[in-house]
Formats: C-alpha cells, structure tokens, sequence
C-alpha cells in the first residue's frame, strides 16, 4: 500500500493517477476478531486522496513505463557492488568492474545499503523483532475448491479481510485472479536470520492460528505444495546521517531508515524521499549538490 502523503505529487503528473487507480484495488477491509466477530469495514487513509492498494510489481512497472515516456533511459541487471564518491563527482562500480560517474548517486538498495562505507560506517547486524511473517501469493481459482473460502471470495474480483488475535494479525486479500495472505505473529524458533525468500511449511502459520475462524486456517492450507515464505521481521535502527561526507552520495527509502513492512509506511516514506530530493537539487542547481543532499537529510 501507498498511503495518501505520498499521493499528493503524483496528482500532478499528467495521466499518471489515473493509470494507477486503473491497476491498483480498493482502500476496504473488513476488519475482524480472530474468531471471525465482525468489528468494522475500514477505508484506509484520507477519503479525499485514499490508500494506493496497489501491489509492489504492478507500481513498479507503472513507474518504469512512465519514466520511460518521459525520456529517462533505464538500465536492468547491472549490479552495484560499490558506491564511491570525489570532490566532484560519485559513482558505482558494478560487478565486473565497469564504473558509472555522475553529479549525485542515489543509493536506493535497501537494508544493508552497500554505500554505508560512505556515511558513518556502521554496520550493525539486524535485530529480531521476535515476530514472524508467514506469506503467500497463490491463484485465487483454488479458492473455489473449498466451501470455506469459496462462501467469501468465490465471484468476487476484490475482497479483503483484517483478522485480529491474541499475539497475531494476519491480511487477507484477493484481486485480479490472485490471493495472498500475511500474517504476523511470534516468532517461537531461534533462527532469526534475515531472508526474503526463505521458505518453510505452513505447519507453523496453522499452529498460530489455531482456534481461529476456520476460514483462516482454509486459506493457509490451500498454499500450493504445503509451502509459504518465512519472513523474520528483523529491526534496524534510525541512521541520522543519510548523505555521504561529501554530499554526492544520498541514501533513500529503506536504506536511510528500514520499517518493518508490516508498518505499511516503507514504501510511502521512499516516495516523500524521491520528492523531497528532486525539490532540493532543483533549487540548488549542479553547482550546489552537496548543499542540496544535506538540506534534504535535514527535512527529512
């Protein structure tokens, strides 16, 4: 989700709210007790400019293809394995050894951005939040297999439901011929190792949920091959230096200041990030990039 702060600036590019609405869903979610006690239907953000429900690809795409049109070149597969940084100018080096120079770099590689080296140098290791995500993105068509889950979604093209419990949460979500299912609870085992794409038997997502609304456990038991992603939500904290020393360098979204993606707010904070910069290396001008970074690191 894109909540509503970081929709304002978009209203002013031409078409490009308009093609969003058309692929993302709507901001309603049927929230409820573990047990399936019905609570509220919730609209998510401001009703005027609501929640972008929107998944990560298809914005990522809408992104790619817009920037495009606009004449931006953009080049795929070319991996960075390091940021380095001049009086004059910064750049990265990218693996087999070609360099890319530049007037500012923006480091967007998320956790564990590899132009730390640049900033204050500190590489603290993740801390486990002591929870767990189980997730998993599957066909919405096997959802018609079953009585439980066909009663909710079957005919439907959107729906969305927010189940609430003792130490849990879990999302549940269907559009466009797909559904997934998020939940966060405790996390039991000792392998807090940082992965996104671990994978693991949905044996321990049925124990959290036991006593649960059957539909719930339904849903998790119609995960292809038994399997789901094993996501230990792992903590970083706040770096208040997020501009190299000499200002070419500039970190944004989750490599300046990681949320747990549970928080719904990672993706939002990353596009205020893209507008703030933009505004302040307009104002500056080449000349002044260093001064621009920095005063961007401070609003920010």
């Amino acid at each position: 989700m894109v909540t509503s702060p970081a929709l304002v600036t978009p209203q002013k590019w031409p078409g490009f709210m308009e093609r969003a609405r058309a692929i993302s869903g709507q901001p309603d979610v049927t929230v409820r007790k573990f047990d399936g006690t019905f609570i509220k239907r919730e609209t998510v953000g401001d009703m005027e400019n609501p929640t972008l429900n929107i998944y990560r690809k298809s914005l990522h795409g809408l992104l790619t293809s817009y920037a495009q049109e606009q004449g931006i070149s953009i080049t795929f597969g070319a991996k960075v394995v390091e940021f380095i940084e001049s009086d004059n100018e910064a750049g990265v080096v990218l693996e087999g050894g070609d360099r890319l120079m530049a007037d500012v770099v923006v480091a967007a590689d998320g956790v564990g951005s590899k132009s730390r080296d640049l900033m204050d140098g500190n590489k603290a290791a993740p801390i486990s939040s002591g929870f767990v995500m189980y997730r998993c993105t599957y066909p919405a068509e096997l959802l018609t297999k079953n009585p439980i889950t066909a009663k909710e979604f079957a005919g439907k093209d959107e729906e969305g439901f927010l189940y609430i419990g003792p130490g849990a949460h879990v999302v549940l979500h269907q559009f466009r011929g797909d559904f997934c299912y998020l939940l966060t609870t405790k996390d039991e085992h000792s392998d807090a190792t940082e992965s996104w794409s671990k994978k693991t038997s949905t044996h321990n997502a049925l124990k959290a949920v036991e006593g649960w609304d059957p539909l719930v456990a339904e849903l998790i038991k119609a995960s292809p091959r038994d399997e789901c992603l094993d996501w230990k939500l792992m903590w970083r904290d706040p770096q208040p230096q997020w501009a190299s020393r000499g200002g070419r360098v500039i970190q944004l979204g989750d490599a300046a200041h990681p949320f747990l993606p549970t928080s719904f707010s990672g993706g939002t904070m990353a596009m205020e990030d893209g507008y703030s910069l933009a505004a302040c290396l307009s104002l500056a001008g080449r000349e002044n990039v260093p001064l621009a970074t920095k005063v961007h690191n401070k609003l920010r």
